[in-house]
Parts: C-alpha cells; sequence; structure tokens
C-alpha cells in the first residue's frame, strides 16, 4: 500500500521502520550492526521530537531525561516513573542509543541483533502514545504505522509491468479505458478494461496494494488522459 508521508516527524518513524526491516533482511553480520544502530537512532529521534511537541518545549532532547522531568512541572504535571514500565524501558533505550552515538562499550555493541532493533521500535512507540496521553493529547496516528519495506525480493514480479487484457477487448481501441501508474519515471500499465467500465474502483485498488513508491495514477480512453492523479515524492512512501 501506500502511505502519506504528512510532516517531518512521520518521515523520521518510517526511517526507523526501514532500518528495522533491513536488520532482519541481510546475513552480513555488519550490515545488521548498521541496520539496528540506525534504528536504535532514528527511533530516538522520533521519541525526543515526540516529547518536544507534545510539551511544546525544543529543549528537551538536550538533557533529555532532566528537561523532560523539568518540563513536565512547569505544566503542573505528574512525575514520570522512570524506576518501572515504560519509562524504565526509555532509560534503558537511551543508554543503547549512546553506546551508538558516544561509545562502544563491548563488541557486542557493534554486532547487535536484529531484536534489538525490534525492541526499539516497540518502545518508541509506547513511550511516543504515553507522553501524549501524559499531557492530555491525542498520539499522532502514524506512531500506529508498524510496516514498511526493505530491499525488493528478488523474483518477485511486483516490480514488472504485469497486465492482462480481458477476453473481447482491443487494447488498441480508442475507447478503451487503461489505467497506469508512474514508477521511476516509467508508465506503467496496470490494468486495461472494456469502454464502459468505471475505472474508479480499480484506480482505488491500485493505491491500496500496490507496493511501490509511485509518484502518479493516468487513466486513459483510447490516447486521451480522462483523469490523472499525482503523489508528491517527497511525501510517498510503498511498504
Amino acid at each position: 500500500m501506500l502511505k502519506l508521508i504528512e510532516n517531518n516527524h512521520y518521515h523520521i518513524w518510517t526511517d526507523a521502520l526501514h532500518a528495522r526491516a533491513l536488520s532482519h533482511e541481510t546475513n552480513n553480520r555488519w550490515d545488521k550492526g548498521t541496520y539496528v544502530r540506525w534504528t536504535l537512532m532514528t527511533s530516538w529521534i522520533a521519541l525526543e521530537i515526540a516529547c518536544q511537541d507534545a510539551l511544546e518545549d525544543p529543549k528537551i532532547s538536550y538533557s533529555f531525561k532532566n528537561n523532560l522531568d523539568k518540563a513536565i512541572k512547569e505544566k503542573s504535571l505528574s512525575k514520570l516513573d522512570w524506576s518501572k514500565g515504560i519509562w524504565q524501558q526509555v532509560s534503558t533505550l537511551q543508554e543503547l542509543t549512546k553506546n551508538c552515538v558516544h561509545r562502544f562499550s563491548q563488541e557486542s555493541d557493534l554486532f547487535p541483533d536484529a531484536s534489538v532493533a525490534d525492541e526499539a521500535i516497540i518502545i518508541a512507540r509506547k513511550a511516543i502514545t504515553a507522553i501524549y496521553n501524559h499531557v492530555g493529547k491525542d498520539a499522532p496516528l502514524w506512531v500506529n504505522d508498524n510496516e514498511d519495506q526493505g530491499w525488493p525480493i528478488k523474483g518477485i514480479t511486483l516490480f514488472a509491468n504485469a497486465y492482462s487484457t480481458p477476453p473481447g477487448v482491443d487494447e488498441n481501441s480508442p475507447d478503451t479505458i487503461k489505467v497506469t501508474y508512474i514508477y521511476k519515471d516509467k508508465e506503467c500499465i496496470r490494468d486495461v478494461l472494456s469502454a464502459n467500465t468505471d475505472p474508479n474502483p480499480y484506480v482505488d485498488r491500485l493505491i491500496e496494494s500496490i507496493g511501490l513508491p509511485i509518484s502518479g495514477i493516468k487513466v486513459y480512453r483510447g490516447k486521451e488522459v480522462i483523469q490523472e492523479i499525482q503523489f508528491p515524492m517527497d511525501k510517498i512512501r510503498g511498504i
């Protein structure tokens, strides 16, 4: 499916999800370590920004725990309990992230298992939801997004321009309907339909099912474009 990346914060979150997917797909321990560390850092960034946004305080990230506690106190909210639950897990996540940025205490820090990336996403998601709830705000809907593709899988025809023409329909007829999509500046046919077919359900199905970061959809009657949808490439990501 396609997801509309409506803001920079969601963009960072999709980076974290993408990195996690890659950490599971590679068999190379060096690459796995890279992708896990990437997941840790981007999920932590997403969490820091969420805390800043929820409490309307851009200074929180510079000394995270102290500034978060200070911002909560200034708003007369109840204290966070760092000794248990999600905020204890956040402290653990912060230490793992510091290992990536400031130090490598031991060799295992360089070659973490993909499960570390999984846990980072889980903790960040729970904490982002928790901090918004703590201040009485709704968490952003994108925090529920839990899917992103890694590398394209060899042998899968998802990337091929494969389509079929219904019996009795002449693809080159001047009234034949064609639904196409734009991928990497190439226009690909998705459906060829008889003249009296409503193309809208086919367009909707394309948007819901395609796993590519497409930049647009066009519907033709013969050679005439009768419908066109454009997706800004800086706001569309395929999963």
